[in-house]
């Protein structure tokens, strides 16, 4: 879990997700999606099987989620 700037939207299309946002845990189910609190720590992974997400960034959390090698 990392914090960074910026704003992101990860869509779940299939399979359902867990955002966990600092100490929270939310289920996302498919056809949604979620604007996780990008300041405060966070991570998303798949509940019960595979899970498949469409990630939106905007140029800051973009960044925040490259490897420096990348940059």
């Amino acid at each position: 879990m990392r914090a960074h700037p910026g704003r992101e939207w990860p869509a779940v299309l299939s399979g359902t997700a867990v955002l966990l946002p600092g100490d929270r845990r939310l289920r996302v189910e498919p056809h949604r999606a979620a604007e996780p609190p990008t300041m405060l720590p966070h991570a998303i992974g798949a509940e019960g099987g595979p899970c498949e997400i469409l990630g939106v960034f905007d140029r800051d959390a973009r960044r925040g989620h490259q490897r420096a090698e990348d940059r």
